[in-house]
């Protein structure tokens, strides 16, 4: 169907809207196709190496979870889990506190078990 300038939709020049045209934000594929490469290598795309926040040679994390692989980023994982178990933390709670006190505790009970068995050793007798 012709316009008013008489021409069709597709004989229109493709160009003469460029200059009104924003410029597009980079959005991510949310799916690639890769090839799985020799020794089961493949490499994930710039756009979601960006989305995901990793950089070459940074630790990853791989799971399988309902035949789908999953890949994380080690230190986003790291953090992901940090706030999970601070959110079971309860306020005034030093855990640092509460572990050193229990390995406080299994040295005192390690140093008591040689002392006796030191006794032991230098009387010849079991001690109680």
């Amino acid at each position: 169907m012709a316009g008013k300038t008489g021409k069709s939709g597709l004989e229109e020049d493709p160009q003469a809207h460029a200059g009104a045209r924003q410029p597009q934000l980079r959005v991510p594929a949310k799916r690639e196709r890769v090839k799985l490469g020799e020794g089961g290598r493949f490499v994930i795309p710039a756009a979601m190496r960006e989305e995901m926040g990793v950089k070459p040679g940074e630790d990853m994390i791989l799971h399988v979870e309902s035949g789908e692989l999953r890949v994380r980023s080690w230190l986003q994982n790291l953090r992901r889990v940090q706030a999970e178990l601070s959110a079971l933390k309860q306020p005034g709670e030093s855990v640092v506190d509460e572990f050193l006190k229990e390995r406080q505790e299994d040295q005192r009970r390690s140093d008591k078990r040689l002392d006796r068995l030191h006794a032991e050793g230098t009387t010849g007798k079991p001690t109680k």
